[in-house]
């Protein structure tokens, strides 16, 4: 299964939920909430929630950013449903993902979160969060903000696109593709142009819900309220 069709992101502490969807957002075979294709009746409950409340909203908290950049770097070796279920266990292992606690995790925390079964994590993953976190501090140094470093990509508003089908959704971008090339030359690891597009599908600097699915005129909404565009 493709990152794309697995759905993209996690949840946040605080999602922000619109309540009015807009037409043509109910399956008309039982009523329920039309949602994008990939989102079926066997999908995980977490995962469809945080399709539901998370996935395209707009981020702007440096942690929050941090902590949606470490998990879709675990993308390179598990499923978004199977890192959105460890959520709260890999908060509580990376100080929830402040980068100021996490590049100070000693050695022997590092090798204690390695060895976490739990967790799931090889070390080369865990020791890659704690380097990108360093390297995240150097940026907010630079350009005074981690968000404004990565919303300055997107000219400070979120790209909207308008797919039909889940196979046009494509797995990476221009802008993916130009975030990557610069975060790998700051040091970033884990940081592909795939991997930075399912990135900025769960931080909602792209839009991506399918034009039918009713999370999308939310989103879409959302934006419109922020920048007075569509």
């Amino acid at each position: 299964m493709s990152l794309v069709r697995d759905l993209r992101p996690l949840e946040k502490e605080k999602p922000v939920v619109v309540a009015n969807v807009g037409q043509g957002t109910l399956d008309s075979e039982d009523g329920n909430l039309k949602r994008c294709q990939w989102i079926t009746k066997n999908s995980d409950k977490t995962y469809v929630q945080f399709h539901d409340e998370c996935w395209g909203v707009p981020v702007y908290n440096d942690i929050e950013l941090f902590e949606l950049l470490a998990l879709s770097g675990m993308l390179m070796y598990h499923l978004w449903a199977d890192i959105i279920k460890r959520k709260e266990q890999y908060r509580e292992a990376f100080a929830r993902f402040d980068p100021n606690f996490v590049v100070k995790l000693s050695e022997k925390e590092i090798k204690e979160i390695s060895s976490n079964k739990d967790l799931a994590l090889v070390e080369s993953q865990v020791r890659c969060i704690v380097d990108n976190a360093k390297c995240q501090l150097q940026i907010v140094k630079e350009f005074g903000s981690f968000s404004s470093y990565l919303w300055g990509y997107m000219n400070y508003a979120p790209m909207i696109n308008r797919y039909r089908y889940p196979k046009s959704v494509p797995l990476r971008s221009m802008k993916s593709e130009a975030i990557s090339r610069d975060l790998l030359r700051r040091g970033f690891r884990f940081v592909g142009p795939i991997i930075v597009y399912s990135f900025m599908q769960a931080a909602g600097l792209t839009v991506d819900h399918l034009v039918d699915c009713f999370r999308f005129s939310d989103c879409v909404n959302l934006v419109e309220k922020r920048y007075g565009c569509g």
